[in-house]
């Protein structure tokens, strides 16, 4: 047996096993490497002894002290923006629900504490509230309640 064959039937059993990543860079062409690139994401490929091979996602590394360090710095920019943007939206949601909140309460007190509800037709003219549509506006008014108003304890 010649020396080269003797030093290829060594190497082949070691390469049946072998890890290849394969991976797309910026201008989408796919690359195949024995080392998996540094911050790109890219998919492990197991081969066993010339058998199938199976695709095993990675997971791309990222320092945890820094959650942006891929953005740009204009990227991080819009990002606080955004971020502020949510914060004022956030707040606003809350004024409006304790506005809502106080205004279910409000309307829930008066239908239960008076006896007879006075309101006002379409025509104008002063009318008793019917009782079916005090409760009816009683249960919305509590309804109300449990969507806006914030439970404490």
């Amino acid at each position: 047996m010649r020396p080269l064959q003797f030093i290829w039937l060594l190497l082949v059993p070691a390469l049946g096993g072998a890890e290849v990543y394969r991976w797309v860079d910026d201008t989408g062409v796919v690359n195949y490497t024995q080392h998996s690139p540094d911050g790109i994401k890219a998919d492990r490929i197991v081969t066993s002894g010339g058998g199938a091979t199976v695709a095993v996602p990675t997971v791309v590394e990222t320092k945890a002290e820094d959650p942006d360090a891929h953005l740009s710095a204009e990227q991080k920019v819009m990002k606080k923006r955004l971020e502020i943007a949510e914060s004022a939206r956030q707040a606003e949601i809350a004024r409006i629900k304790q506005s809502n909140c106080g205004r279910a309460q409000g309307v829930l007190q008066k239908l239960s504490s008076k006896g007879r509800i006075r309101v006002r037709d379409s025509s104008g003219e002063e009318i008793a509230m019917p009782e079916d549509e005090r409760v009816s506006r009683i249960a919305e008014a509590q309804r109300d309640i449990v969507s806006n108003c914030e439970a404490t304890g």
